[in-house]
C-alpha cells in the first residue's frame, strides 16, 4: 500500500527540487497533489520509471515520451513532473497554493 511519504521519499531521494505538497478533498476522500522539478528529462523519465515499478502503476504514464510534464494519478496521490520551464508556465503551483500543506525547495 503506498502512501504520501513513500512518494516523497523517492522524488527527495532522486533529487527532484522544489517538491510542494496540496490537499484537496474529493467528496469524502483526502487527495493529495504533489508537484516535482527534475533537472532534465532523462531524470524525470528515471523517476517516473521507479515510481511505476514501485507501485505496480499498471496506466500509461501520461508526459511520458516527451519526458517535460508527466502525470501519476495513483487516485488518492496526483504526482506532476516538470521541468522548471514547463512548470513554471502552466503555474499549477498558484492554481493549487491556498492547499498547500508542504514545501521542499532542494
Amino acid at each position: 500500500m503506498m502512501n504520501l511519504n513513500d512518494v516523497l521519499k523517492i522524488l527527495e531521494d532522486n533529487k527532484l527540487k522544489n517538491i510542494s505538497v496540496y490537499t484537496d478533498l474529493v467528496e469524502t476522500e483526502e487527495r493529495f497533489i504533489i508537484i516535482a522539478s527534475s533537472s532534465n528529462v532523462q531524470q524525470s523519465k528515471n523517476v517516473a520509471d521507479i515510481l511505476a515499478e514501485k507501485f505496480n502503476y499498471q496506466e500509461k504514464i501520461e508526459g511520458y515520451s516527451k519526458g517535460e510534464w508527466i502525470v501519476f494519478d495513483f487516485n488518492t496521490i496526483l504526482v506532476h513532473i516538470f521541468l522548471p520551464k514547463v512548470r513554471e508556465k502552466y503555474n499549477l503551483d498558484k492554481l493549487y497554493k491556498p492547499m498547500k500543506i508542504y514545501a521542499k525547495k532542494k
